[in-house]
């Protein structure tokens, strides 16, 4: 992962099963509750007859709480039991949706799965039919607030996949009145206040959310990112002036605000924003990891060796760390430096198939110890599957080139180019493109 995408908003919706576990709905029930626990243990059996009496002897123990079908879901949930039990999970949902059809959860946790496959019509319709069934769930006042929140989450899930802005916005301002401790809420609020063209009222959810929330930027930063997001350059820029002229001693406003310079390649104001964010906090590893970034840019690999070094020291796995890493040690003459990188890498990739970043890198490494065809097998892989990034684009016309293959290197090249932003391979694949097209 790059590390503008390790700070650009996400404009999507939370990853609802996220929130669901902060809520607790999918925990297990306390342990004292025996039956549970044997109706559990009787499931992963496939014994259902035995489950399902020990499920009702737990409601008739304590009124109100979740059916004992969701626990059993959620123990074939277990990555432990590998992808095949899923119909198992399912199995349960909708037998506790059959047994306990007054009962919400079960609706809810069906409905966020299938938020999650993308059928936002079926999301819905289910969550809309437990919303109903939430208003008349009585039995325990805290699992129904705790439900009704869940339900109004999907709800808003949907309108925000939907570009639905103006419904969207009535359900995060719900769900802002419900859960008041959240800072998720105002967050979500603030990006749809800005989609609505309302940025004093963005401006203002972003600080709610921003009070409630470390995590969450400047306001005025999120907004720049939205507008780059949105291919809104001039206005992203206007947006950065203005966050740094009014919080510009804030570090996570400097690393931000670097940020998106870097993706207008200018380079020597994202060294200045770093260094002074790296003085405010040395031990921070946003900066120092932005200040490796700019050594690549600059070839200084040693320099970027040091302190991505420090980074991985301290946080062994970060991907984004590992990736810099990898590539200033690939590009250094010593062939020890080269099986360092190579390890680095490999371990990266696969520890994290789902980065693009990291499989990309791993291909540069493959190219820099002259295994190209382990290189191009990655990088077609990626291509294949429309993952492909102008760095991988790149690369992938580098092999070509050692192929012989120009016209396909100069397509690759182009198409790497053509892309908006920065990235470390630019001008070499401009001067590899001019090398390959002029007389």
């Amino acid at each position: 992962m790059s590390i503008y995408q390790s700070f650009v908003v996400i404009l999507s919706v939370f990853v609802l099963t996220v929130y669901v576990l902060a809520q607790g709905l999918l925990s297990p029930e306390p342990p004292e509750n025996l039956e549970i626990a044997r109706g559990v243990e009787a499931a992963l059996k496939g014994d259902v007859a035995d489950a399902e009496q020990f499920f009702a002897e737990a409601l008739v123990k304590k009124p109100g709480s979740r059916p004992g079908g969701i626990d059993a879901a959620m123990a074939f949930a277990d990555p432990a039991f590998g992808q095949h039990h899923f119909g198992r999970l399912r199995f349960w949902l909708e037998k506790t949706t059959d047994d306990y059809p007054s009962d919400p959860e079960a609706f809810l946790l069906l409905g966020d799965i299938a938020f999650s496959e993308g059928r936002l019509l079926e999301t819905k319709m289910l969550a809309e039919h437990a919303a109903k069934l939430v208003e008349k769930f009585d039995a325990d006042a805290d699992r129904q607030k705790t439900l009704r929140i869940y339900a109004e989450n999907l709800l808003a899930g949907v309108c925000e996949q939907k570009k639905n802005w103006t419904e969207a916005r009535k359900r995060l301002a719900t769900l802002c009145e419900l859960d008041p401790t959240s800072g998720e809420h105002p967050y979500r609020l603030g990006i749809v206040l800005y989609r609505l063209g309302l940025k004093d009222d963005a401006i203002k959810s972003l600080t709610i959310a921003a009070s409630k929330n470390a995590d969450v930027p400047s306001p005025l930063i999120v907004l720049a990112q939205l507008a780059e997001a949105e291919g809104k350059t001039d206005d992203a820029v206007k947006l950065v002036a203005e966050s740094l002229e009014k919080d510009g001693e804030n570090l996570r406003v400097l690393v931000a605000a670097a940020d998106l310079k870097l993706r207008w390649n200018r380079l020597p104001k994202v060294r200045e924003l770093v260094e002074k964010a790296h003085k405010i906090d040395p031990t921070a590893a946003a900066p120092r990891m932005t200040l490796g970034i700019i050594d690549l840019y600059d070839g200084k690999f040693e320099d970027a060796e040091e302190k991505f070094e420090a980074i991985v020291a301290v946080l062994p796995e970060d991907v984004s760390a590992l990736i810099g890493l990898s590539l200033a040690l690939c590009e250094q003459p010593d062939v020890s430096q080269l099986r360092r990188a190579y390890a680095y890498a490999k371990a990266n990739a696969d520890r994290n198939p789902e980065s693009v970043d990291a499989q990309v890198t791993l291909a540069w490494v493959y190219v820099k110890a002259n295994y190209p065809a382990e290189a191009e097998k990655i990088l077609t892989q990626l291509f294949n599957v429309g993952d492909l990034n102008s760095t991988g684009a790149y690369y992938l016309a580098v092999v070509y080139v050692q192929q012989n293959r120009k016209d396909e290197a100069i397509l690759f090249l182009k198409n790497a180019l053509a892309t908006k932003g920065n990235f470390p391979k630019r001008v070499a694949a401009e001067t590899l493109l001019k090398s390959l097209t002029e007389p």
